[in-house]
Parts: structure tokens; sequence; C-alpha cells
């Protein structure tokens, strides 16, 4: 009995590490707009089965940590830098890759509400559209 509630232990235990490792490389993802004219025009990154993954106009990969807010980038030998501001947000990234060097900016996320769910929470519960 002691070990299978040691073996069931441990198998919550890696799976909350999974969760941990899963929520931390969440603050990386979004999607990243570069200048006009570069070789790439944006590059999105998200986490999949555990891994930081991209993709762009121009190809897919992964990110591999090799530090905090840095990362390889293995199918091209290149690296990618994520830059935050004072408040410790990431609001760009730097990529250096085969030569180039991108700047690219974070787009900023923007919540769409449903009218509907906003104006009965103000207590206006009927309204036509």
């Amino acid at each position: 009995m002691k070990k299978m509630a040691f073996l069931l232990m441990a198998m919550m235990g890696f799976g909350l590490m999974a969760q941990a490792q899963t929520d931390s490389l969440q603050q990386y993802t979004g999607k990243f707009t570069f200048p006009e004219g570069g070789i790439v025009s944006y590059v999105t990154i998200s986490v999949d089965g555990g891994k930081l993954v991209f993709s762009s106009d121009k190809g897919n990969g992964s990110l591999e940590k090799v530090a905090t807010d840095s990362f390889a980038i293995p199918e091209y030998q290149g690296t990618g830098k994520f830059v935050r501001n004072a408040d410790k947000v990431i609001t760009s990234v730097v990529i250096d890759v085969m030569g180039y060097h991108l700047e690219g900016t974070k787009d900023k996320t923007v919540a769409i509400l449903d009218r509907k769910y906003l104006l009965k929470s103000k207590g206006q519960e009927s309204f036509t559209r």
C-alpha cells in the first residue's frame, strides 16, 4: 500500500512539474511582427507538447532554452532572445539566424468581450442588436 501511495504521489509530482514548465513557457508565446521589408514579416510562438515552437511565413522550428529569455534555434543555427520592459513583461524578440539580425515587436492581445455579457453584468438585460 505504501508503494502504491508513493507511486501515485510521484506521478502527481511529475504531472505538476510538466504543467509548471508549460506555464513558464506560456510567457514567451504570441505573435511578433518585424519591420516591413525584412526576410520575415512575423513569427508566431506557441507551446506544443511541452516545447516552445515557432511558425512564420518562411518556415517552422523549435526554440531550446539555453539561459533566461535566451533560446537556440537548431533548425536554422540561430539564437533568439526575448526582451522585457521595466515591468518584466516580454515586449519584443531579437533573432540572429543565418547571418540575419531581426528585431520583432510583440503584438498586443486585445480581449473581445460579448456586448450582451457586458450589458447583462451592468443590469441592462434586454437590448437589440
